[in-house]
């Protein structure tokens, strides 16, 4: 029976601010796998950059006084997930698929998809191309204006634009958006670095503010008394399937990271089913489906809408959402096991259909240079 079993590698952590969260959805996962049809290979990525393995990835409460003394260094290397000891590489198993559970950059901006793409390794979760635009919400704009969905007023910020040129961005700001106004890094998550702005020193401070945590920082109307939506999506054979809408509840301006990951112990604090209008809830889980067909994203995403009385704007797309976004489809932990392995057995269904197109592994063009090394004589 353990020769038929696949090895799943769940990589999480991630080189981003948002590592200890990171932790908590990858050792869900990788416990929750069903163990009658896989073998689940915890693989944590450091924020310095480097990989480990073991079964002390398992348990949560490793990580609060460093793992790196309780794990082995590993490396993913032709297919297979391999530990390192000096100058020994010992092979752990080859790889079936990978799940990637990492947020924000340095594992949700694409790295992790493209690891796993270099290794000829199916992948669960969304690939390189829609992780990177999902990750910059600048370009989240642009495509979602393509697909004719809107957004909320916005103005991008670089910062080597806004250190020469501080005062124009300010006014562009002013007068393109008005206050309030809402500035975030580009491309971090978890409402991390988010500030709400009200006058001009409000704004210069969350501007300088998000620069500590991107060098890209977007601005964008604050929709005062707006309501945060999410739906989530995944592919199931050729059937997309949607999510009923959720309403996660704050008692601030904005959902905070308080809000998200520091209720103490508290369920998560939330309406769900959101209660919508059914034209606006139709609308939100539209835009969902759209935005995940046209950007040929698989695994698991979660959109993230604001409402605004009946107009609906896109926010943002988490192609790696906190736990994975089970919780807006299964109520229980076995709910959760069912979730994976479907999204397992897609990403290799997926990865098997793209392995059959062709590739040209010689077109000549070495055999047509002369000898020598290819130098040619002056």
């Amino acid at each position: 029976m353990q020769n038929c079993l696949k090895n799943i590698a769940v990589v999480f952590g991630g080189m981003s601010c948002e590592n200890e969260i990171s932790v908590i959805t990858g050792t869900m996962a990788a416990n929750v796998l069903d163990r009658e049809r896989y073998v689940s290979h915890p693989v944590y990525l450091a924020q310095s950059g480097k990989f480990y393995t073991g079964k002390a990835l398992f348990d949560v409460a490793n990580f609060r006084s460093g793992i790196e003394s309780k794990a082995e260094e590993a490396l993913f290397l032709d297919g297979k997930l391999c530990t390192v000891k000096g100058k020994k590489i010992k092979e752990v198993a080859r790889i079936d698929c990978g799940i990637n559970g990492c947020h924000g950059l340095g594992g949700e901006d694409g790295t992790v998809s493209a690891l796993f793409a270099l290794n000829r390794i199916p992948c669960a979760s969304p690939g390189m191309a829609g992780s990177a635009v999902f990750m910059d919400k600048g370009l989240t704009k642009l495509v979602a204006k393509a697909l004719g969905i809107k957004s909320a007023p916005w103005f991008r910020i670089g910062e080597a634009e806004y250190k020469k040129r501080a005062a124009m961005a300010l006014r562009c700001v002013e007068e393109r958006i008005g206050y309030p106004v809402i500035v975030k890094p580009a491309r971090q998550g978890s409402s991390i670095g988010v500030l709400v702005a009200e006058n001009r020193a409000e704004l210069v401070r969350a501007v300088q503010s998000a620069l500590e945590y991107d060098a890209v920082v977007i601005a964008e109307k604050y929709l005062a008394g707006c309501r945060e939506i999410n739906c989530a999506a995944y592919k199931k054979g050729s059937e997309i399937v949607v999510s009923e809408c959720e309403e996660p509840l704050t008692a601030h301006k904005i959902l905070t990271f308080r809000d998200k990951y520091m209720a103490g112990g508290k369920e998560r604090v939330r309406n769900f089913p959101a209660a919508l209008p059914e034209q606006s809830a139709a609308r939100i889980k539209g835009y969902t489906k759209l935005l995940y067909r046209r950007l040929n994203l698989c695994g698991v995403v979660r959109a993230d809408f604001l409402l605004a009385g009946e107009e609906v704007y896109f926010n943002e797309m988490n192609t790696v959402p906190g736990s994975l976004a089970y919780y807006l489809f299964a109520e229980s932990m076995a709910g959760f096991s069912r979730l994976l392995s479907d999204l397992i057995e897609q990403g290799i269904l997926e990865a098997k259909a793209a392995g059959g197109k062709k590739m040209l592994k010689n077109c000549g063009v070495l055999t047509s240079l002369p000898a020598k090394g290819g130098k040619r004589g002056r």
